[in-house]
């Protein structure tokens, strides 16, 4: 099942997210998941791991598992490398040991201050505040990405984390117009305005975060799981499903993809066992009404400033 973007290319609405995922286990995460049927794989320069990525592709593609063109690999361009989209698209392909890319995002809508291609790290001051490139602008950053689809490196590109005014205003200044939005949305931050517009003006909306982040933002952030819920709880047990898979399936019937992260086998296999079965329209508007516009993934402990306030 797929959605086919603005740029003309398909896009697998059900994606895995290799965010956090220890190298040593790259390479049984990404071979089980082909042979379970993922064809998506969502990757960053961030998550300082593609050169895990890509070993493990490039041994799927020995094995005969699976062909280059039968996949989907999504990458992202640092906050640091705004002034060097070139470089760090071409180390993110080195890495990755691929000739193209099927989308290439800008991470955050944020030129931070450059700490060299190839390093993610992000600069703070000495009050730990997030040093910031006020020299860049974003539309200087995205004729850059444009660039990148007319030299083939690039079949498609987008933004991430991007709210309706900077899309608003992406859409404005582009040649290529971004394919994608990948934003954190899930039951307890639906984000149904933003959804709605970018899938109004031919950007599909790509769900990171689907499931609430779980344990793993629950760690590092303090947030609050909504698959712990009751409603969906009890809605799932309903459909004979659990309630990651209500989730998921949810995020599919809004046209959204979803990329649910996780390197465990069993969920690997219970997050793609999702298109068998529809959730009823009144089940989803029962869904809707979870909304906490709960963001969960919150760099702010990082960085040392809200970039969303």
């Amino acid at each position: 099942m797929a959605i086919t973007l603005s740029s003309g290319f398909k896009m697998p609405i059900m994606g895995l997210g290799v965010w956090r995922v220890e190298g040593n286990a790259m390479k049984d995460l990404v071979v089980n998941a082909i042979k379970l049927g993922y064809r998506h794989f969502d990757c960053a320069a961030d998550y300082k791991n593609e050169a895990e990525v890509g070993e493990a592709l490039e041994f799927a593609f020995q094995q005969g598992l699976v062909k280059r063109e039968d996949l989907f690999i999504t990458t992202k361009l640092w906050n640091s490398d705004h002034g060097h989209v070139l470089e760090a698209c071409k180390d993110s392909l080195m890495k990755l040991k691929l000739d193209y890319l099927d989308l290439y995002l800008v991470h955050f809508p944020i030129a931070t201050k450059h700490t060299g291609v190839g390093t993610t790290d992000s600069a703070l001051d000495a009050n730990g505040v997030l040093e910031i490139d006020t020299t860049i602008s974003l539309e200087t950053t995205w004729h850059a990405m444009e660039e990148l689809v007319s030299m083939g490196l690039v079949r498609s590109i987008g933004i991430s984390n991007f709210d309706i005014f900077l899309t608003r205003d992406c859409l404005a200044y582009s040649k290529v117009k971004p394919s994608v939005n990948q934003i954190e949305t899930h039951p307890y931050f639906q984000r149904e305005d933003l959804v709605k517009f970018c899938q109004k003006h031919g950007i599909c909306v790509t769900a990171h975060t689907p499931l609430g982040g779980a344990a793993a933002n629950t760690e590092w952030f303090g947030s609050v799981s909504c698959l712990e819920d009751p409603v969906l709880v009890d809605l799932a047990k309903n459909y004979d499903k659990t309630p990651a898979q209500l989730a998921l399936r949810w995020g599919i019937q809004r046209k959204t993809v979803v990329i649910p992260k996780t390197s465990k086998f069993e969920r690997l296999k219970e997050n793609i066992e999702v298109f068998d079965f529809d959730i009823s329209a009144e089940d989803m508007d029962t869904i809707k009404r979870m909304d906490r516009k709960l963001r969960t993934n919150q760099p702010a402990v990082f960085w040392g400033i809200d970039l969303f306030a």
